[in-house]
């Protein structure tokens, strides 16, 4: 039977929002690496992120709630 949820309950877009609101991509390069020390294969992760760098280097400025570390 298909769980209901509840106004109260966040959904997992919501979730994966508010989580990349508030991190960089550094943080994210660190879970592909604790992912990757246990096993997982990450290399399109890395990829994503490495492509988004690129465009962010690109346009000269980085939008609302993406932030990189330097």
């Amino acid at each position: 039977m298909a769980r209901r949820t509840t106004a109260d309950e966040e959904s997992p877009e919501d979730y994966t929002n508010a989580w990349l609101s508030t991190h960089t991509l550094q943080d994210i390069r660190e879970l592909a690496q604790e992912l990757s020390d246990q096993g997982e294969d990450v290399s399109e992760l890395v990829s994503a992120v490495n492509e988004l760098e690129e465009v962010l280097e690109g346009a000269g400025s980085e939008p609302e709630g993406v932030a990189s570390e330097a």
